[in-house]
């Protein structure tokens, strides 16, 4: 389908409400920053987790990374003052990412580990969003998800960088969309409606090459390291799961999906299980419905904001992911409540610096968002296609 240019889109509230938005989070991520720069008593959270496991690998038995006292004992030797624990529950196939770590000390590491994800970010951006990439940068870059990510020196730079970068290539390069996809197994669980998505799309070229990419890293790991490695990772998974849901998990405040949420409000495991699986199946079906009928852009913003519902393990600084989803959505005449609902979805994550981050329930706000998607995504057609729309899907494929 051919694009057109939308013309005389009028200003007012629905365009100057996300900028003060935007332009005040900003503030508050500079101020924020700085006293976190000035509390030289702090330990450098996160990335401490990234920089020791490939140093116990080198040390150590590999498999051992998959056990609770020989990985605390290390970090507390290689942190002195250190009385936390950082659990390896990622697959065997991080490790392959991440060996050079070990390389350098642990601040240039963490300096080249920040830049990177924010140079692929931005590229990501850039491809996603070829006509308003200054603004949705400035938004995602600014955002409160964005904040706690460089903060604690987590990866979901990185991993939503392969996902926008995905969404933007599937429509005229989906093989190279594939290989980002395929990429994104490197943390599995963001990626869950993925499938939902390409398969309602018959993105057959995305599907072969992400399952190759998958295949190709999982090989290249059992060549690398033991193949005993995998039954460890899905058995300690397994394991930290069940310790969560028991309501004396790490970190229970700061994870957004249902699962977590329910048990924060003190349900039993069963119950939140149900929940969470009622939250996936649910999502699952409407994914694949607005990738059948909705606008590619409003699909992709689906599956950028179901995700967190679809599983029961994602933490806020994940949520970068839902800024872009919001930009997809955006239109300066859309409703003012509307745009109102985006931002306070937007901010959520600031709660969590806050004494009411443990009563927060960050799932709720992340439904009504998905839910506001589905309602655009499936409204009858109106108006032409703007100019910002990701590209349209190749007419062969329609």
């Amino acid at each position: 389908m051919p694009q057109t240019r939308t013309t005389n889109q009028t200003s007012g509230p629905g365009s100057l409400l996300p900028a003060i938005i935007i332009l005040v989070c900003a503030a508050l991520d500079v101020a924020i920053l700085i006293i976190m720069l000035a509390d030289k008593s702090r330990l450098n959270s996160d990335f401490m987790a990234f920089w020791s496991y490939p140093r116990f690998a080198a040390s150590h038995p590999v498999a051992l990374l998959y056990n609770t006292d020989a990985l605390r004992g290390f970090q507390q030797t290689l942190y002195p003052g250190f009385d936390s624990f950082y659990p390896y529950l990622y697959p065997p196939t991080l490790l392959l990412v991440t060996w050079w770590l070990k390389y350098l000390s642990f601040t240039y590491a963490q300096w080249l580990w920040s830049l990177t994800g924010l140079i692929a970010i931005i590229a990501a951006i850039i491809a996603l969003f070829p006509t308003r990439r200054g603004p949705v940068m400035l938004a995602i870059l600014a955002s409160p998800a964005c904040l706690l990510n460089l903060a604690t020196g987590e990866t979901a730079c990185f991993t939503t960088a392969l996902l926008l970068a995905g969404l933007a290539w599937l429509p005229r390069r989906p093989a190279l969309a594939g290989i980002a996809f395929g990429l994104l197994t490197l943390k599995p669980q963001l990626g869950l409606l993925l499938p939902v998505l390409l398969l309602a799309r018959h993105e057959w070229r995305a599907i072969i090459t992400a399952t190759l990419t998958a295949i190709g890293l999982v090989a290249l790991s059992c060549i690398i390291f033991p193949v005993g490695l995998w039954p460890l990772w899905a058995i300690s998974l397994a394991g930290y799961q069940a310790d969560i849901f028991a309501g004396h998990g790490l970190n229970l405040h700061i994870l957004v999906t249902p699962a977590a949420n329910l048990i924060s409000l003190g349900a039993p495991p069963a119950l939140a299980w149900a929940g969470q699986l009622a939250a996936t199946l649910t999502v699952a079906a409407l994914m694949w419905l607005v990738a059948r009928r909705g606008p590619y852009r409003l699909a992709a913003a689906a599956l950028l904001t179901g995700g967190f519902l679809a599983v029961p393990h994602a933490y806020a600084y994940d949520t970068i992911t839902i800024t872009a989803a919001l930009a997809l959505c955006y239109r300066p005449t859309m409703p003012l409540w509307h745009v109102a609902f985006g931002g306070l979805v937007y901010l959520a994550p600031l709660l969590l610096l806050t004494p009411a981050a443990p009563v927060f329930l960050y799932a709720v706000p992340v439904a009504g968002c998905f839910a506001l998607i589905i309602m655009l995504a499936l409204a009858p057609p109106n108006g032409a296609l703007s100019a910002d729309e990701p590209i349209a899907k190749r007419a062969s494929q329609c």
